[in-house]
């Protein structure tokens, strides 16, 4: 076959001297459009095994999670990354002046939002929750851990990151963060910790929320 190409897309197509073998054609044409079509998968992993060798531009759809993806020089990158919210009704407190994932008389702690870091390696962190302390002028903290889903901790909860207050008075309280750093393609937990600021006092936390906005 006489190998000529597309402008655009670099596609083959015979040409009127080559063989009249329409299959063989068919088959050149299909094999090199293959890559550039988006290609559907069960999940990652098998997106991983037939895709051995990715070549930048390619998109691929995994039904497992329900994601598109573009190979870029950074690997598999979300399609137009979006938000992630998780918001926990359920309240609960704790006098541990260290922080904790995991709030006494609560239900689904630690709450887990799971992100894909984006090409520019760095998300906005949001939390907040309705707050209060048992004792007057006492704190009550809400941060995050920033963790690798295999525990790996990234960044680690921190005053200078969190939603305070030092009243018994309940309040709505929320706190912004940047995280930088995170390798592109990667998946995180960004997982809220609380804390109280003594241990002779309850921190109350409710209506809980975090949400990670990715920086593109």
């Amino acid at each position: 076959m006489t190998t000529q190409y597309t402008a655009i897309s670099n596609l083959p197509y015979p040409q009127p001297s080559d063989p009249a073998d329409l299959p063989a054609h068919l088959k050149s044409l299909a094999e090199a459009a293959d890559g550039r079509l988006v290609m559907r998968f069960a999940d990652e992993a098998a997106r991983d095994a037939v895709i051995t060798a990715p070549v930048s531009g390619m998109v691929a759809w995994a039904a497992n999670p329900g994601r598109l993806s573009v190979y870029t020089a950074a690997g598999w990158q979300p399609v137009g990354s979006t938000p992630v919210h998780r918001v926990n009704l359920d309240g609960g407190s704790t006098t541990s002046t260290a922080y904790t994932e995991t709030l006494t008389d609560a239900l689904g702690d630690p709450m887990k939002a799971e992100f894909i870091a984006p090409a520019a390696g760095q998300v906005i962190v949001t939390v907040g929750a309705y707050m209060y302390s048992s004792v007057n002028s006492n704190g009550s903290i809400m941060s995050a851990n920033i963790r690798k889903l295999d525990g790996t901790v990234h960044l680690a909860a921190h005053d200078d990151r969190s939603a305070l207050t030092y009243t018994t008075s309940r309040a709505s309280l929320s706190a912004q963060f940047l995280v930088s750093g995170l390798t592109p393609g990667t998946r995180y937990n960004a997982i809220p910790a609380y804390r109280s600021s003594a241990t002779a006092n309850s921190a109350f936390f409710d209506m809980r929320f975090v949400r990670i906005d990715p920086v593109n």
